[in-house]
C-alpha cells in the first residue's frame, strides 16, 4: 500500500498538488520522520479521539504531544482515545496507526494544533507506515478548511528525556539477550559475558527509573495529566522495584557456583521479557496520557 483509497480520492476531487515521499518501515511518528530525514516540528500526525457523541481528529506534529484538556475545553466535551479495534473499522484502507490527517476525506470533524499553522511545507502518513504526502502547507490548510484550529498540544521536553533513557534500555536488554543466548562452551567466559550485560542493564534501568520517578519525571507528569491512571502509575513503580530486585538476584546467581548456568539463563531471558512487557506498559500508559506513540518496543 501507498497510498489509501479514501485519501487518493478525496485529493483527486479537489485537485491538489503533492508528492509521495517513500521511507523505511517505521513504527512511530518519531521514528518516521527520522527515517524520512524530515524535522518533526513539519510532520502532521492523527490522534483519534471519541466519546459518546462520536469521533474527533486531533492533528499536531510529531514533535509535540497532545493535550487532551485543552482539546475538551475547546469542543466543550469529555474525550478519550479510541481503541485500536475502532480505529480499523473508522480507516479500513490504512495500515493501524497510519491514519491521515485529512479527517474530512472520512467524514469526521477535525482539530488542528496552531502550531501547525504557517508551516511551508507538511508531511502527513498515506495510509501505511512507509509512504509519506509532502504538500505545500497553505494547500494543507486549505484542505482542512472546515477544521478548528487551536492550541491542543505542547512540547514534550520530559518524554523526550524518557526516549532516550528508554532506548538505552531497550539496546541494553539486546545485549542481555544476546549474552544469554551466546553458547554455553566456556562456562566462564559465558557467565562473564552475561555479567557484564546485567551490569549494563542496571545502569540503564536505573536511569530510566531515576528519571520516570524523580520530581517532574514522567510518571509525575502521567499523575498530573491523568489522574485517573494513578492505579497504572503505581504498578510502574512497583515493577521498578521487581525488576531491579530480579537484576541484583541474577548477578548475584553469576557470581556465584550454587546456580547452573542453564538455570541463570533462563532466568536472564525471563527478565527481559518481563523488562520488555514493562516497556510495551509504559508505551501504553504514554499512549492514554499524552497521545503520543513512542512504540511497544
Amino acid at each position: 500500500m501507498s497510498l489509501s483509497r479514501v485519501l487518493e480520492g478525496y485529493l483527486s476531487d479537489r485537485e491538489a498538488t503533492y508528492t509521495i515521499e517513500m521511507h523505511s518501515v517505521s513504527r512511530t511518528s518519531v521514528d518516521t520522520a527520522r527515517l524520512a530525514r524530515i524535522n518533526e516540528d513539519s510532520l502532521a500526525k492523527s490522534v483519534v479521539l471519541e466519546d459518546e457523541h462520536g469521533f474527533v481528529l486531533a492533528v499536531l506534529p510529531a514533535s509535540r504531544r497532545l493535550e487532551l484538556d485543552q482539546i475538551e475545553r475547546k469542543l466543550g466535551r469529555r474525550l478519550h482515545l479510541s481503541s485500536e479495534r475502532k480505529m480499523v473499522d473508522l480507516f479500513p484502507d490504512c495500515v493501524l496507526g497510519a491514519v491521515p490527517p485529512l479527517g474530512a476525506a472520512y467524514g469526521l470533524p477535525t482539530v488542528i494544533d496552531s502550531s501547525l499553522e504557517g508551516r511551508t511545507e507538511v508531511f502527513f502518513e498515506a495510509g501505511d507506515h512507509e509512504s509519506l504526502i509532502r504538500m505545500d502547507g497553505d494547500e494543507f490548510f486549505g484542505l482542512l478548511a472546515t477544521a478548528s484550529v487551536a492550541e491542543i498540544a505542547a512540547d514534550r521536553a520530559c518524554l523526550n528525556a524518557a526516549l532516550a533513557l528508554r532506548e538505552q534500555l531497550g539496546r541494553s536488554l539486546l545485549t542481555l539477550r544476546k549474552a544469554a543466548e551466546a553458547p554455553m562452551e566456556e562456562a566462564s567466559i559465558w557467565r562473564s559475558r552475561l555479567q557484564r550485560a546485567l551490569l549494563r542493564l542496571v545502569v540503564a534501568a536505573d536511569n530510566h527509573i531515576g528519571e520516570s520517578e524523580g520530581p517532574g519525571g514522567l510518571l509525575a507528569e502521567v499523575e498530573a495529566k491523568a489522574p485517573r491512571l494513578w492505579r497504572d502509575v503505581e504498578r510502574m513503580r512497583k515493577e521498578h522495584v521487581a525488576l531491579l530486585k530480579d537484576c541484583f538476584r541474577i548477578l548475584e546467581d553469576v557470581k556465584g557456583e550454587s546456580s547452573s548456568s542453564q538455570l541463570i539463563q533462563h532466568d536472564a531471558l525471563r527478565l527481559a521479557s518481563n523488562f520488555e512487557f514493562h516497556r510495551h506498559a509504559a508505551a501504553d500508559l504514554v499512549y492514554e496520557s499524552f497521545g503520543v506513540d513512542i512504540g511497544g518496543g
